[in-house]
């Protein structure tokens, strides 16, 4: 037989066996059950099947505590911002092993944390509830025991709990060692000598606490039950105790148990729906696994989308089929409020965990999770449209190296600090299969190229109206990268402030547009979707002290930097100190350590614009009379007349949400509905008025 050696016989041995194990006797018929068993590697008994594994039309009988022993059972609930994190590890033959913790946020407090491990014997060993955690001796609580997952050495299986709280930190490494084993080698189970106490492995459950995050309910479940067919399923039931939100929130749960090896199960179902996650192919640590697999496995399922608005609890079921489990665990946990923005993104936290279902029709639309949206983090997401997706430029729609440049951008932004402790937010750009993998979100259309969108507002409307699903439309800010509107030369236009939707125009600029005024451009007329001003507190421009891409000093140059540094083609970070123009003292500049590594430009009494030599945070020739010195009055916006000129913090004030995003309306249907408002949409920077300000050549 090509199999590995049995670990279970087959036929009316198989079944006596089993029965044996059933009734809890201790003597094998015909079997020997010493401490010391033959070796797996012997040649197969006819009739035998694969280790861990049933043989068609065995039956174990009922689940009954004490024979197969039950599913588990709760032991612990808690409701507080934050959730659980689960990791395990297989103890066969060795009696200790390494537990991996990880996925608990940065900064998060422990609140509990528990370590579950099964043992099998002939009996229970007085040792089986010991063992040394991290350096620390603990002894177990006997949470539910039954009959072997079919092992011919062992007829019981033992399930055991310790509250290891105090020793747990956070990630990392915990060491488990002393844990009752008959081998302490590492042999292959499937080619070695069996030796009792047979431990199968140990998991480690953590809770934790986080300020800012979701409210959530953990319900923790432990105790034994062994399964070997459908005949003998285990259910259990996981009640939250409130209903489900609408939509409903983060909902996790964990398959903790033994045995498990490479031989098909049925599938481990929630609520009915079979899950891939938990294989029960003992896949849990160490690396390399025996031959057949660890006996032990983790395995964590996000099952938010099995779950119905209203419902209090979900239905849990194990399966044994070909394969003997014994279930040790199981740890659930469900976001109180799967409505709530936790991220401040106008994602709702359902939307992000589960997809958007925009119509109820019980399909996601929106595969928000797929595209990596998270809840602790802000994620925008963006529909390009294109009027020509050239493989080199001159080009409308950006290479994917811009592209990346315009994630960067966000990525780093300073202030958009993050419910998990992160800067920055994650932009999800949408070109379809025009630039690969990395921005093919599946929208993004190549639209018929028009010289003119002229009027640009019923034009743009159109042309988002015959490719953008309107499925996406509380997901997704739209845009397309055009030619022209309006007869001009236009860089873009927002038409509102904020928005969901934008263009930009650059089909008369050098190569349709550099990859600066492409990155800045976009930029730009992005943060006017997010609720930003060309002058930060008002729409004055050119503004000096104004260190952003939404002043036209910088939108296509970015703002310059000293040094080496790059220029920055982001958003202001900071309220700069105001300045009179009445009164500009030359002395100090900017005054601020804020831009200190910044340079700035301004006007001349002559028109001409000027660029900082050097820090912006230091002496500057206001009235460009070459020398930087006293108080000067000039008037260096070249608005035409002399005010103080007030600045803002871009990045601490994005507004989210713009238009249908979130849930709103659209300011271009708006505009659609109202075209007399049409007229007051501003001209956005044009080619004509960066070449007079040398921006572009």
């Amino acid at each position: 037989m090509s199999t590995p050696a049995a670990r279970r016989l087959g036929g009316t041995l198989t079944r006596r066996l089993l029965f044996v194990a059933l009734t809890g006797a201790l003597v094998s018929a015909g079997v020997g059950m010493g401490s010391a068993q033959a070796s797996k590697g012997s040649p197969a008994a006819s009739g035998k099947v694969t280790p861990g594994t049933a043989s068609a039309g065995d039956s174990a009988g009922p689940d009954t505590q004490g024979v197969n022993g039950a599913a588990p059972t709760r032991f612990a609930t808690f409701t507080l911002n934050g959730g659980y994190v689960a990791s395990g590890t297989s103890l066969r033959n060795r009696g200790y092993g390494t537990v991996y913790a990880s996925g608990i946020p940065t900064g998060a407090t422990v609140r509990a944390a528990y370590l579950i491990w099964t043992v099998l014997g002939n009996g229970e060993g007085g040792s089986f509830n010991d063992g040394i955690f991290r350096g620390h001796s603990i002894v177990g609580t006997r949470v539910g025991s039954g009959s072997s997952p079919c092992w011919p050495e062992a007829s019981q299986g033992f399930t055991y709990r310790s509250n290891v709280t105090s020793w747990v930190t956070g990630n990392g490494a915990y060491s488990l060692r002393n844990f009752a084993s008959g081998r302490t080698d590492a042999a292959d189970p499937w080619t070695s000598t069996a030796v009792r106490p047979l431990a199968e492995g140990a998991s480690l459950v953590v809770v934790y606490s986080k300020a800012r995050y979701p409210m959530t309910r953990v319900v923790l479940h432990n105790g034994y039950g062994m399964t070997s067919s459908a005949a003998n399923a285990l259910t259990l039931n996981a009640s939250w105790g409130f209903a489900a939100s609408n939509p409903v929130g983060d909902v996790r749960t964990t398959f903790i148990g033994g045995d498990g090896q490479d031989a098909p199960e049925p599938a481990s179902t929630f609520n009915g729906v079979p899950l891939w996650q938990p294989d029960w192919d003992g896949t849990d640590r160490p690396l390399p696994r025996f031959s057949h697999g660890n006996l032990w496995d983790t395995d964590t399922a996000r099952v938010g989308r099995l779950v119905a608005p209203g419902q209090t609890s979900a239905t849990i079921r194990v399966t044994g089929g070909s394969d003997c489990l014994a279930w040790a665990g199981q740890a659930t946990s469900i976001a109180v409020n799967g409505a709530a923005d936790t991220d401040g993104d106008k994602l709702l936290d359902g939307w992000e965990v589960n997809g958007y279902d925009a119509n109820g029709d019980g399909i996601v639309d929106v595969n928000l999770p797929a595209f990596g949206a998270n809840v602790v983090r802000k994620d925008l997401f963006v529909e390009m449209d294109y009027m020509g997706a050239e493989a080199t430029c001159p080009c409308h729609l950006p290479l994917a190296a811009d592209l990346r440049r315009i994630v960067a951008v966000y990525a780093n932004a300073p202030y958009a600090y993050n419910p998990n402790g992160q800067r920055g937010i994650r932009l999800h750009l949408d070109a379809g299969a025009a630039r690969g993998a990395e921005f093919n979100l599946g929208g993004g259309n190549l639209v018929a190229h028009d010289d003119d969108l002229n009027p640009v507002v019923p034009q743009f409307t159109a042309i988002k109206n015959a490719n953008f699903n309107p499925l996406r439309a509380k997901i997704f800010y739209y845009m397309i990268w055009a030619h022209n509107y309006d007869g001009g030369s236009s860089s873009g236009n927002a038409f509102a402030i904020p928005n969901d939707s934008f263009v930009v125009t650059l089909g008369s600029w050098p190569s349709h547009g550099t990859s600066d005024v492409k990155v800045g451009t976009f930029v730009h007329e992005f943060g006017h979707d997010l609720g930003q001003l060309h002058g930060g507190n008002d729409n004055g421009n050119y503004k000096p002290n104004y260190l952003s891409v939404m002043n036209y000093a910088f939108q296509v140059t970015g703002v310059p930097r000293t040094g080496s540094l790059p220029a920055d083609f982001g958003y202001s970070w900071s309220t700069l100190p105001s300045r009179n123009e009445n009164a500009l003292n030359e002395n100090i500049g900017l005054n601020s350590t804020t831009a200190s590594t910044y340079k700035t430009r301004w006007f001349c009494p002559s028109g001409a614009q000027v660029q900082s030599p050097g820090t912006a945070n230091g002496p500057l020739d206001w009235d460009c009379s070459g020398v930087a010195t006293g108080i000067r009055a000039a008037d260096i916006n070249g608005d035409g007349f002399r005010s103080t000129l007030g600045t803002y913090n871009n990045w601490a004030h994005l507004v989210y949400g713009g238009g249908a995003v979130g849930g709103g309306v659209s300011a271009t249907t708006r505009l659609m509905n109202q075209p007399s408002l049409q007229e007051s949409i501003p001209s956005e920077l044009t080619l004509k008025e960066a070449r007079q300000r040398q921006l572009v050549r």
